[in-house]
């Protein structure tokens, strides 16, 4: 990919001005570094980190600790959906008890009782599955043993099936699935949480890349204005020792140089600042991190085809906007609660129907359950129920239907902010592509413009004053030439942000 950097265009337009080859010299040549004379040199005298855009990004992803905790979320929804699949879980219940008592009992005309000791056992196991459907299915086998001092020991066995069905109130795959669908529904929406922060961070991060870099390249701007200050002190001086210069002016030119030498100072003090910050998005590694140094590896440069037809961004944005996503999943978890709270209003009727088969014997073996058993039983019947005003389940529903109107009107009122947002955001993009000429274009003139300043000045007919106001202005363009370009970066950065493309657009999958 062709890059384009503030470099490359001062090598390509000042490589014939011999006046400013020195100040060319240092803008091309210089590392990415706060620079010498730094007064806050021992605030950053750690390792130096090289790192390029996409370094920084994943680095970012990987170590902030506000990625790393939404991260979580969506293990942490996961589990309410499986605790909610669990209502339709199979459940195996098994009961022994032991039973022993000694009573005294009257038998015919005897008058003195006899003793009773008996002792009852009962084993019992049940496999009970409810469905979707509202249907309840429980089978049962039980064995139960009665042994008496008087009477015949009796063993008996059985085995049952029960199915009992809602027809009404809480019967139907809609109204029983509904609040599983719901957490699922959570668990996407978290994702897509985690993808709205994900993205955010990545945006902050190429942001304070492209600050960091700037910050850098304004005190290499501002250290040559200064050089150029104290260039023409010296050759302002050379002519007041020749006589050619009165020098009351040179008060005006040391004011420049104190001038200029604050705006270093200025210039050092926002890079420190936009270090500070950087590091903090990447939370490196080194234990002395706030004394890191990153050494910024890409340069400023034009994407190609980074713009489509306003309106193929705008559809991007309806589609891909990570909050926009969240409310129409907040839409869909309401329609499922009205289709749940609706159910709440019918009455319950349910039908069941229970058959089973018993067997009895003498011996334990004898009396286990059989299915072949010719004793069995069968009942059936139906269970209705009504609450007669039913103010409950109503407020319920009238909530829900209130509430997913609601989500309604936000999901268009967002989707109209969507539109807006990419909408100003390309308007941005466009502003900011054009002033990357715009300021080229300035920046060239400045420097004709100095240029014959100077020459004026050698010969006798411009004054300082006339110089430095040249130099700022060229040090001016320079400066908007230099923010332009990273102004275009930081513009497309938040198209792609608003949009909700930015994660693809960079090759990260959450």
């Amino acid at each position: 990919m062709k890059r384009y950097s503030l470099n490359h265009e001062l090598s390509r337009n000042l490589l014939y001005r011999p006046s400013l080859i020195a100040f060319l010299l240092i803008v091309v040549f210089s590392l990415p570094s706060a620079g010498q004379d730094n007064i806050f040199a021992h605030l950053s005298g750690g390792d130096t980190l090289w790192v390029t855009v996409q370094e920084s990004i994943l680095a970012a992803l990987e170590n902030n600790p506000s990625m790393a905790i939404q991260r979580l979320q969506p293990e942490i929804a996961e589990t309410y959906a499986r605790e909610q699949r669990a209502e339709f879980d199979p459940q195996l219940e098994a009961v022994m008890s032991r039973n022993k008592g000694k009573s005294q009992r009257f038998l015919g005309s005897r008058p003195e009782p006899f003793e009773l000791t008996s002792e009852r056992l009962v084993y019992s196991a049940a496999l009970n599955q409810a469905l979707p459907t509202g249907t309840t299915v429980s089978a049962e086998a039980t064995m139960t043993s009665n042994l008496s001092s008087i009477y015949t020991d009796q063993y008996s066995g059985t085995l049952g099936v029960t199915v009992a069905q809602a027809l009404l109130q809480g019967g139907g795959i809609g109204a029983n699935l509904a609040r599983l669908r719901q957490a699922r529904l959570d668990v996407e929406r978290s994702r897509e949480e985690l993808k709205a922060i994900a993205e955010n961070l990545v945006a902050d991060v190429e942001n304070a890349y492209w600050t960091l870099y700037l910050a850098n390249q304004e005190i290499l701007i501002q250290k040559q204005s200064l050089d150029l200050a104290n260039t023409q002190l010296h050759e302002s001086q050379e002519r007041v020792a020749v006589g050619k210069l009165p020098e009351l002016e040179l008060a005006a030119v040391h004011a420049e140089v104190s001038l200029r030498r604050e705006a270093v100072i200025d210039a050092q003090s926002r890079y420190e600042q936009a270090r500070l910050a950087f590091l903090f998005l990447l939370n490196p590694t080194p234990t002395s991190v706030w004394q890191t140094v990153p050494a910024l590896l890409d340069q400023p440069f034009m994407p190609v085809d980074s713009l489509e037809s306003i309106e193929v961004h705008r559809e991007l944005g309806l589609t891909y906007r990570a909050d926009l996503k969240q409310a129409r999943i907040a839409m869909q978890k309401g329609k499922l609660e009205i289709q749940r709270t609706k159910n709440g209003l019918l009455p319950r009727l349910d039908v069941f129907i229970s058959a089973g088969r018993s067997s009895y014997a003498q011996s334990f073996r004898e009396g286990l359950p059989d299915i072949q058993s010719p004793f069995y039983d069968i009942s059936a019947g139906v269970n209705f129920g009504f609450p007669v005003i039913n103010r409950q389940a109503r407020a319920a529903r009238d909530r829900a239907e209130w509430s997913h109107e609601q989500l309604e009107l936000s999901v268009q009122n967002l989707q109209r902010l969507v539109e807006w947002d990419v909408c100003s955001a390309y308007i941005e993009v466009v502003r900011s592509r054009e002033q990357i000429q715009a300021t080229r274009v300035t920046r060239e003139l400045q420097e004709k413009k100095l240029a014959a300043e100077q020459e004026k000045f050698r010969v006798g007919k411009s004054t300082n004053f006339l110089v430095l106001q040249a130099q700022r202005d060229l040090t001016a363009g320079l400066l908007d030439e230099a923010q332009a370009t990273v102004a275009h970066l930081n513009a497309l950065i938040d198209l792609y942000l608003l949009e909700g493309t930015l994660l693809e657009r960079r090759g990260i999958g959450i």
